[in-house]
């Protein structure tokens, strides 16, 4: 008999103010336990309302989309539990307190590829049992998984059922965690340790050594003798050797993840083993050039927006956090000093200057001469101005007026109002057959989402420029994004996210244009394209994220 659980219930028809006044002889730590006895009493039973005695597998085979409606119904398909602080628990002490919730715990194993963390094995594991709960009974996570394995070879009722009610988070977690779960099993524990885990203080104790001979030789204020020389060195270089080795585990799965993820696109891999700078050449059209804005501030504020999900690099599969950081830092435009000709008309002037600007393949911006001035007259003859290969040959943006003006009060968190640029093919010369799509004449310049030009407009003008088309390439990259099998690849593609000037909807799907060629090719809606491109006007590749 539990007499303050009894007089609870007995007053849960009043009003919670005046619950609470009936409450208040009793310690708050006490009328807290009545509480939530009684909200889990209330909970279960609107579960067993809600489930009304019915096979959930069965319902979720036949309508999906209702199991996926309502929360409650598909955690208990995937095997979870509905109460949030139990399952936090689990997760928290299976992570070792990597993770301390569900949504959580997805998103680290689903981004892997953006940011690594320090997930063990049963964490693979548990991602890949969909997060089920398994602190509530007799099997343990290694059973569940082995009982989840043979399911989903099976392809019983209740793993197709789960596969059915799955988000694309949960779908996008589980693929990484079966390409990771094989590669750390089979690792030893000292093969899961970095440097740093079997020998916390070494890199203290070789700065230590390094320190002290350096103190000591500038207290007897000679040059370093031979012996202490090559002292310096062996510790410098060990520290080198150090650093280039996986300092934790969660180093180690970095390494395991490059092993077990598809490779880049190629032009990514390009551009990571080249290390050259990539973008394009930039210019202000003319309208823009005769405002009296402070262009730098006015591009610097622009130019720090917001993007819409997927649009840009940032969201294609690169190999890991490093790979990332280094395209970051490749990433360039590149604004020559350039004034209007006001004689020649404003396309011919731009692809003049552009043209004789890549023959000389020197930089000369503003920046470069920033960089000349604040060096010494003897210095500057070696200073490397040569314009990185990185940065296309066959292609220039300018910036229209629209854009610029559209933009001025961007706010960081904003997406671009108008979005796109112009994109000019610095060969086109008009000679060709007129071209005319939605009843625009094709003028050797397409626009382009300012916000994609550096991700599948770069692709498609760099394969155009040095790369054949590369299909093994195309299906790596197509079937990292999607959970689905990929159609006829390198012919029909998901798409989502492509530039607005060359879309128009139709049924089923999506037709992309292709101005210079004049054709059109149809596209499915679904996923991204980075990559649209061909000779005749077919889809050549496409780098999905």
């Amino acid at each position: 008999m539990d007499p303050n659980l009894e007089f609870y219930r007995s007053i849960l028809h009043l009003r919670p103010w005046e619950r609470r006044q009936r409450m208040q002889h009793l310690s708050e730590s006490e009328r807290d336990r009545v509480r939530i006895i009684i909200e889990t009493e209330q909970k279960e039973q609107r579960l067993e309302e809600l489930v009304a005695g019915r096979d959930l597998v069965q319902v979720a085979l036949a309508d999906p989309e209702y199991i996926k409606g309502d929360e409650s119904l598909k955690n208990i398909v995937l095997g979870r539990t509905n109460w949030p602080l139990e399952d936090n628990a689990m997760i928290r002490r299976i992570t070792n307190d990597v993770a301390r919730s569900n949504s959580t715990l997805i998103q680290y194993a689903k981004n892997f590829d953006h940011s690594s963390h320090a997930l063990d094995l049963d964490t693979w594991k548990l991602v890949y049992c969909d997060v089920c709960y398994v602190d509530g009974g007799n099997t343990t996570l290694q059973e569940i998984y082995e009982a989840r394995l043979r399911e989903e070879e099976l392809q019983t009722p209740a793993e197709r059922a789960r596969e059915l009610v799955r988000d694309n988070d949960l779908k996008r977690a589980r693929r990484n965690a079966k390409w990771m779960i094989p590669v750390i099993e089979s690792l030893s524990e000292d093969e899961k340790k970095g440097w740093e885990d079997k020998d916390p203080d070494l890199m203290n104790r070789l700065y230590e050594q390094s320190n002290q001979i350096l103190k000591e030789g500038i207290k007897r204020q000679r040059p370093f003798d031979e012996i202490e020389q090559r002292k310096i060195k062996e510790i410098s270089d060990e520290i080198l050797e150090l650093l280039s080795k996986p300092r934790n585990y969660e180093d180690i799965l970095t390494e395991v993840w490059k092993q077990v993820s598809p490779a880049p696109p190629s032009w990514i891999q390009h551009i990571l083993q080249t290390g050259e700078q990539f973008g394009f050449v930039y210019y202000r059209s003319r309208e823009v050039y005769k405002t009296r804005w402070n262009w730098r501030s006015v591009w610097r504020r622009i130019d720090e927006s917001s993007s819409p999900f997927r649009v840009t690099w940032t969201s294609i599969h690169c190999q890991g956090q490093s790979n990332r950081f280094k395209l970051h830092d490749l990433e360039t435009e590149n604004w020559p000093i350039f004034s209007p000709n006001e004689a020649m008309a404003e396309d011919d002037d731009l692809r003049k200057h552009f043209k004789e600007y890549i023959r000389e393949n020197r930089s000369n911006t503003v920046e470069d001469e920033r960089k000349k001035k604040k060096l010494k007259k003897k210095e500057r003859k070696n200073y490397n101005d040569t314009l990185s290969p990185g940065i296309l040959r066959n292609t220039f943006i300018v910036i229209p007026f629209e854009f610029a003006s559209g933009n001025l009060n961007l706010e960081h968190y904003e997406f671009y109002d108008p979005c796109w640029v112009w994109a000019y093919d610095a060969d086109w010369d008009g000679s060709e057959e007129e071209t005319v799509v939605d009843g625009e004449t094709y003028q050797g310049r397409v626009k382009v989402a300012k916000w994609s030009v550096n991700s599948w407009f770069y692709a498609a003008r760099w394969e155009g420029e040095v790369q054949p088309f590369n299909q093994e390439a195309f299906d790596a990259a197509a079937i990292e994004e999607s959970t689905d099998e990929i159609k006829g690849t390198g012919q029909t593609i998901h798409w989502r996210n492509c530039d607005r000037a060359f879309q128009k909807k139709c049924q089923g799907g999506v037709w992309l244009g292709m101005p210079k060629e004049g054709g059109w090719v149809k596209v499915d809606p679904g996923f991204s394209v980075y990559f649209v491109r061909g000779s005749k006007g077919e889809v050549r590749t496409a780098d999905a994220a």
